[in-house]
C-alpha cells in the first residue's frame, strides 16, 4: 500500500508541476508579445503623421434640402425656401498628390500603417480668418444684388459640431472651421443654409473666404432655378 500512495503522489506532483510550467510559459508568451509590440509602437514617431497644409482651393456642391436630411445633388433647381450648398476649403496641392500618410519602415521592415496608424494632422499655415457671403441675384426687393447676406445664413459643421446641435449660426462658423489642425483630411467642410424664402426665380452667391496671409478665396455657387410648394 505504501509503494501505491507514494507513486500516486508523485504522479500528483508531477502533473502539478506540468501544469505550472504550463502556466509559466504562457505568462512569458504573454509578456513577449506585450514587449514586441511595445518596442514596435516605440519606432512609430508622432511627427511623422503630422503635415502643413495651405488652404488654395474651394468646392461648392448644391445640396438638397427639401426632404428630412440634406444630401448633396447635381441639379441646379432647389425650392425657393430651401436653398442649401455643401462648402470644402482645401490644399489642392495635396489632394493632388494622393499622399496624405507616411509610412515608417525602419524596423524590420514593419509598416505602422498595417498595425497601429496614426489619424494624420494637417496643420494649417494659412488660418483661416473670415467668411461673406454675397448675393449675385436680388433676393427680393429689399436685398438687391451685391448684398452681404452672411447673417441670412446658418451653417452645419457635420465633424466639429458640438454634439446635440445641428445648426449655428453663421457669426459662429469662424471658429467652429478655423482650427488648430485638421485630422484625417487636408480639408475642412460645411453646409450653409440659407434661412429665408427666396423672392426671386434665380439665386447665386459668391463665397468669399479670407485667410491669415490677407488673401482671399472666392468661389460662386451655380445659377440656382428656384421653385415653391404648390
Amino acid at each position: 500500500m505504501m509503494r501505491i500512495d507514494i507513486r500516486h503522489q508523485a504522479g500528483g506532483f508531477a502533473g502539478a508541476l506540468r501544469i505550472y510550467s504550463g502556466r509559466t510559459m504562457k505568462v512569458t508568451l504573454l509578456l513577449s508579445v506585450i514587449f514586441i509590440l511595445k518596442t514596435i509602437t516605440s519606432c512609430i514617431d508622432p511627427a511623422e503623421w503630422d503635415f502643413e497644409l495651405s488652404f488654395n482651393k474651394i468646392t461648392i456642391t448644391n445640396l438638397d434640402n427639401s426632404g428630412f436630411y440634406p444630401t448633396e445633388t447635381n441639379s441646379d433647381i432647389m425650392y425657393a425656401p430651401a436653398v442649401a450648398f455643401t462648402v470644402t476649403l482645401s490644399d489642392e496641392t495635396i489632394l493632388a498628390s494622393g499622399v496624405n500618410r507616411r509610412s515608417n519602415n525602419s524596423f524590420t521592415g514593419f509598416t505602422p500603417a498595417y498595425a497601429m496608424s496614426p489619424e494624420p494632422r494637417y496643420y494649417p499655415l494659412n488660418r483661416i480668418t473670415g467668411i461673406s457671403i454675397v448675393t449675385l441675384e436680388a433676393m427680393s426687393p429689399e436685398i438687391p444684388a451685391g448684398t452681404d447676406v452672411t447673417g441670412l445664413f446658418a451653417a452645419c459643421v457635420p465633424r466639429f459640431n458640438a454634439p446635440g446641435f445641428l445648426y449655428i449660426d453663421s457669426s459662429e462658423l469662424l471658429s467652429a472651421i478655423d482650427r488648430d489642425f485638421y485630422p484625417d483630411e487636408p480639408s475642412v467642410t460645411f453646409q450653409l443654409f440659407c434661412r429665408e424664402e427666396i423672392a426671386g426665380d434665380k439665386a447665386q452667391f459668391e463665397i468669399n473666404i479670407t485667410l491669415s496671409d490677407e488673401s482671399t478665396l472666392s468661389a460662386t455657387t451655380n445659377l440656382i432655378t428656384l421653385v415653391r410648394n404648390e
